[in-house]
């Protein structure tokens, strides 16, 4: 049973600076959620024990967490995590799974600006043009994405872990050296929006992560549950845990179905 605590919390300002329209996502590079691929609510509790049973949830293709901690970057953790999981469902698991710094995407939406937030609207676009930089630390451990790419960073400016080589905050010019080279192979290449509550648990029930935002927060939704006859909206929040919002919550954002298939630069 889930503890009623974790449903519908609300959120003071931690990074969310303002919601994006529809047109303003389609006019930053998304295309809009295809009818077609809506699934009829009739068939939501078939659906839902189906994915139960081959884990092929958004939350099974996501290899681990994220915490801001005292930052304002949600926004960009919440676009992090759906751009692993979107590339992770491409390689079909985890055997490839890379980490993605949310910091070296949320300094370059604000052009430096530490404090103050950013919106999905700007975080989106600029995972669409420009990338992302993996993290320093990956699957393999502590700094073991160091040795795989020319360009990492660390995971936030909100927190600091002993290990990091680098650590506090960082402007866009302190990025490292060419990672421009090492952004381009891990692009979002194909963005919907996220219309109603009807889009949101279809993509949900597809496999995809949603990333949108309400109450100044972000929020990475990875699984549809039903719990006492209502459907409720699973997401990975960027404080290392698990959360739901109910349909009331609901509309609005993004989902990532595809990233360039990154290599080892």
């Amino acid at each position: 049973m889930i503890d009623p605590k974790l449903i519908d919390i609300e959120f003071k300002f931690d990074g969310l600076k303002d919601d994006a329209t529809e047109d303003q996502l389609l006019a930053a590079g998304a295309k809009r959620f295809p009818e077609s691929l809506l699934i009829d609510r009739s068939e939501w509790d078939d659906r839902i024990e189906e994915l139960d049973k081959q884990k092929q949830w958004a939350e099974d293709y996501s290899g681990r967490f994220t915490h801001q901690g005292n930052s304002h970057e949600c926004v960009a953790h919440a676009s992090v995590q759906n751009a692993m999981i979107a590339r992770n469902r491409q390689f079909n698991g985890l055997s490839q799974d890379v980490w993605f710094s949310p910091l070296a995407l949320y300094t370059r939406v604000t052009n430096g600006r530490q404090w103050g937030g950013s919106n999905v609207l700007d975080t989106m676009y600029e995972m669409i043009e420009n990338g992302l930089i993996p993290d320093h630390d990956g699957p393999g451990g502590k700094n073991s994405q160091q040795k795989l790419f020319v360009a990492t960073l660390h995971e936030t400016a909100g927190r600091s872990e002993d290990w990091w080589p680098t650590k506090g905050w960082v402007k866009p010019s302190q990025l490292p050296d060419d990672w421009e080279n090492t952004a381009k192979h891990f692009k979002a290449t194909e963005v919907y929006t996220i219309p109603s509550r009807s889009a949101h648990f279809s993509a949900l029930i597809r496999g995809w992560c949603c990333t949108n935002g309400r109450d100044g927060h972000s929020i990475a939704h990875v699984r549809m549950v039903k719990e006492n006859g209502r459907y409720l909206s699973k997401y990975k929040d960027s404080y290392n845990e698990y959360r739901y919002d109910s349909e009331k919550k609901l509309g609005g954002g993004f989902v990532i179905r595809s990233m360039t298939m990154g290599g080892d630069k």
